[in-house]
């Protein structure tokens, strides 16, 4: 019997959906292994096939098919069903080496390399690749891969870190019963859901439905951890200050249940644990002024200075952002004195979708982390960016859009210069702010000097300035589109600049590297050897890649200085033989994004071009397809 692959049933599945042929160089795109390999598995599935009469039929240019469409449904129940499928694409293994080091944390018994690469079926050298990916994943849970005496690899870290990954990783495959039942066999969570809830009930606590969903998850991972004796050792200090909040007696209560209903005797470490859960998902609480609020004050004024020297945007005056982000870390410094680890669910939605907010958020966990000696998660700079998300909307940043101070001259009468008044403020709304009307007799240079903009219906004799633009007295489609252009900069302007960060010694393609310090190191270097870029910026896009992710999925990944103190612009890409593990996403194409001090207002909308040329254009596979640099500018260009 041919050892089957969970590879096979997914070329089977392509096949079936390809009735008119598909290549094996875009199968293996699609898998992520190479043409060869997919040649190699292609013919083991055909072999097995030819028991059930039907054939994978290779046609030149067309590439491979069934010759048989019917009863394919059935078919493929009768071949994968109930049978042995080993693990073979990269990410499904490294998944595979993740859940099973979770599971041995469970005890102090190691296991060896060769076990787990028998388990996937695979080579030792190959299993070596995906267990350095494994580990880079778990790095960022502060856990490690670690020898043990020789007998094999554990894997080791706090235990409050092991709980969190636990977590998160029931979280990844909340659809997966068989993953729960591995991990946490014989905890029957609608019990533990009904005993919360009564709990909750009770003390008059509400929580979101997310975060009850979590306090259950929590819990029923402190069960099954006390059970091995896998407890967190609780400092004094922080027990104390745990046992004087209210979270506190609701977890005390929760845990004398578990014991009345389910049987199980909790450790008394586990009521500071699940009070630390219940804090945690609460986001906001009141532990007390456990904060200097002059302190935090003071830490708003540095991050607020910081965005203003780095990125050229000012929001000393916004009184909204100030007391939201003093708000803010108060409670998020509180939630780091308590050893507390919270999820951000909008975490993809606010890097993909606010890049400016959430570099802002990387540039002000930067400073709390300097000046205060702690590191902040990337679940933290997420909510930290939902303050200056607020701020760049009420600001008009997002768009580049921050409202102009014009002047209208205009020879009409009352009646027409209102109505012109109106027409602009009717198109343009906040992005122009009309300070006065007047005649043309009236002005002068000096009025320059006032505004940023005069739109006039008559020609200004003796005044000249490219503060001035003539405009029609009822305005028409060309004044607007010239108001566009001059004043922000749009249309055509900007395409001709943009243009100019792309160029074709910045265009590598096919180029092999194993993981993202490789890809980025070789970006950076050639872009210094260019002149392009300096040795700390360099350090910056790593600083950066440090605080977060770069990759954004869809086999992409930006990476990008934290902030950039030069003036030169432009975009290296990169185009890799196959994919890798960047962090815990697949990545083949990397754009480095470094966008000058003194055009920092184009940064926000060259990441998200570059998302919607990703996600909405289905960039990359044209980029992988053609590997071309004049086809991917012309495509790149027709998103402006």
């Amino acid at each position: 019997m041919l050892k089957l692959k969970k590879r096979s049933k997914k070329i089977f599945e392509i096949l079936k959906n390809h009735p008119n042929g598909i290549t094996g160089e875009q199968i293996s795109k699609q898998l992520g292994v190479s043409s060869r390999t997919i040649r190699s598995d292609i013919k083991s599935l055909h072999e097995l096939l030819n028991q059930y009469d039907v054939n994978i039929v290779a046609i030149p240019n067309n590439g491979y098919h069934f010759d048989k469409m019917e009863n394919l449904n059935q078919l493929e129940q009768d071949i994968f069903q109930d049978k042995k499928i080993s693990f073979e694409t990269s990410e499904e293994r490294v998944n595979y080496i993740i859940i099973q080091l979770l599971k041995n944390t469970f005890s102090t018994e190691p296991i060896t390399q060769m076990e787990l690469a028998d388990k996937l079926y695979i080579s030792l050298s190959t299993f070596k690749a995906d267990l350095n990916e494994a580990k880079q994943i778990f790095a960022k849970y502060d856990l490690d891969v670690t020898q043990y005496k020789g007998k094999g690899i554990l894997l080791t870290g706090q235990e409050l870190k092991i709980r969190y990954c636990l977590l998160e990783m029931l979280n990844k495959y909340d659809n997966d019963a068989n993953f729960y039942q591995e991990l946490l066999p014989d905890i029957n969570i609608n019990t533990v859901d009904q005993i919360i809830t009564k709990i909750l009930n009770n003390k008059h606590l509400q929580l979101s439905d997310d975060a009850k969903e979590h306090l259950c998850m929590y819990t029923a991972i402190a069960i099954k951890r006390s059970e091995y004796n896998k407890l967190i050792v609780y400092a004094a200090s922080l027990a104390q200050k745990i046992s004087n909040t209210f979270e506190y007696d609701v977890a005390k209560d929760i845990v004398d249940e578990i014991y009345s209903q389910m049987g199980i005797d909790l450790s008394y470490a586990e009521i500071y644990y699940i009070a630390q859960c219940l804090l945690a998902s609460k986001k906001v609480f009141d532990v007390g002024e456990s904060t200097s609020k002059k302190h935090v004050k003071e830490l708003v004024n540095l991050i607020l200075q910081e965005i203003r020297e780095k990125l050229a945007i000012d929001f000393t005056e916004d009184e909204y952002l100030c007391d939201g982000l003093a708000l803010h870390l108060n409670i998020a410094l509180t939630r780091i004195e308590f050893h507390m680890i919270i999820r951000n669910e909008l975490l993809d939605t606010i890097k993909n979708d606010y890049p400016l907010a959430f570099q802002m958020g990387v540039i002000a966990s930067s400073v709390v982390e300097k000046y205060d000696k702690i590191k902040i998660n990337e679940n933290e700079i997420g909510y930290i960016a939902l303050h200056f998300g607020a701020a760049i909307s009420r600001n008009g940043i997002k768009e580049n859009i921050k409202a102009k101070n014009v002047v209208i001259v205009c020879s009409a009468g009352l009646g027409m210069s209102v109505l012109l008044k109106a027409k602009i403020e009717e198109y343009f709304h906040n992005r122009l702010n009309i300070v006065q009307i007047i005649p043309g007799y009236e002005i002068d240079i000096s009025i320059l000097d006032d505004v940023d903009y005069v739109f006039t219906t008559v020609p200004l004799k003796n005044i000249k300035s490219d503060k001035i633009i003539m405009i029609n007295r009822m305005l028409k489609k060309e004044d607007i589109t010239k108001i566009e252009q001059q004043v922000f900069q749009k249309n055509e302007m900007d395409k001709a600049e943009i243009q100019k960060f792309f160029t074709e010694d910045n265009f590598y393609v096919n180029k092999k590297f194993s993981n993202k310090t490789e890809c980025i190191n070789f970006l950076t270097k050639k872009a210094i050897k260019k002149g392009l870029m300096t040795e700390k910026i360099k350090d910056l896009i790593f600083e950066r890649e440090a605080m977060a992710s770069t990759s954004i999925g869809d086999l992409a990944a930006i990476p990008h200085p934290m902030y950039n103190e030069d003036n030169e612009s432009f975009v290296s890409v990169l185009i890799l033989d196959k994919p890798i593990m960047w962090d815990d996403l697949l990545v083949q194409v990397v754009f480095l994004l470094n966008i000058g001090k003194n055009k920092a207002k184009l940064w926000e909308m060259m990441f998200l071009k570059l998302y919607n040329y990703i996600k909405m254009k289905n960039g990359i596979n044209s980029m992988l397809d053609n590997k071309s640099y004049n086809v991917f500018l012309q495509e790149f260009m027709q998103m402006f």
